[in-house]
């Protein structure tokens, strides 16, 4: 699965929509967006929070089998 995949997973999962991820991210939420079409991934600190909020490891948060 790829990282824009997860993303869109684990936001929806948690009902949370763009708008309010990105506000727990601090980031705005057209980089949500981007993240979940495959434009553009989270930088490293955007990563450590988005492990964080959705109780997961940064490995699976990229994809990656833990």
């Amino acid at each position: 699965m790829e990282t824009k995949d997860v993303i869109f997973e684990l936001r929806t999962k948690t009902g949370l929509s763009q708008e309010e991820l990105a506000e727990n991210l601090y980031v705005t939420r057209q980089a949500v967006s981007r993240w979940e079409t495959g434009e553009t991934v989270p930088n490293t600190e955007t990563l450590k929070l988005l492990s964080k909020l959705f109780d997961v490891s940064i490995n699976t948060r990229l994809g990656s089998p833990r």
